[in-house]
């Protein structure tokens, strides 16, 4: 019987051990996992600051949009005047675009990451083709796009989990740029079947 003692004793030792080592392991993986997570949350936090300024700048950009020269409203004297004030705002457009594209490269969601650069790319080459009907209201389409994207980023920011239905501007500008690239890929498979 003197040997139960030292072994109750030596169980004992190596329970707790035991015990200490695996609530120790659990502390630290759990210390890990919450550090991890505030880190992700900081750094989500930075993105969507980041985002969010630029697309706030470039909303700003667009509300001091000119008419647009190519209506058949603008008397010939002033077309000149306005077409360069119009030019000149477009040129400007690409200091606000760019920084939100690199923003929106550091959105590690490849879904928003995606929307807002085809957004961005959307608001970018309306300039060169012909919104039809949406020609007056270019303004308003663009901000209704920039709207969107802030919608989104945000949403995103929430941890929602599915992005905000897009807008009726939105997706006027992404109809009429689908189709400008329909028409572009059209042009030129002829000119290439023609040569």
């Amino acid at each position: 019987m003197d040997w139960l003692t030292p072994l109750t004793g030596f169980v004992g030792v190596v329970v707790g051990a035991a015990t200490s080592y695996v609530s120790t392991h659990q502390t630290q993986k759990q210390q890990l996992a919450d550090a991890r997570l505030a880190r992700d949350e900081a750094e989500r936090a930075a993105v969507v600051a980041a985002n969010a300024q630029a697309l706030t700048a470039l909303l700003s950009h667009i509300r001091n949009m000119p008419p647009d020269s190519s209506l058949p409203e603008v008397q010939r004297a002033e077309y000149e005047q306005l077409f360069a004030r119009e030019e000149a705002w477009w040129n400007e457009m690409l200091e606000y675009i760019e920084p939100a594209r690199v923003a929106a490269l550091e959105v590690r969601n490849e879904e928003l990451r995606t929307l807002i650069v085809d957004g961005l790319t959307w608001i970018h080459d309306c300039h060169y083709f012909d919104l039809g009907l949406y020609q007056r209201s270019r303004e308003w389409m663009l901000m209704g796009t920039v709207h969107h994207l802030i919608a989104c980023v945000f949403s995103w920011r929430r941890g929602d989990t599915a992005m905000p239905e897009p807008n009726g501007r939105y997706k006027r500008l992404k109809e009429v740029w689908e189709y400008e690239e329909e028409v572009r890929r059209i042009e030129a498979a002829e000119r290439e079947a023609a040569q």
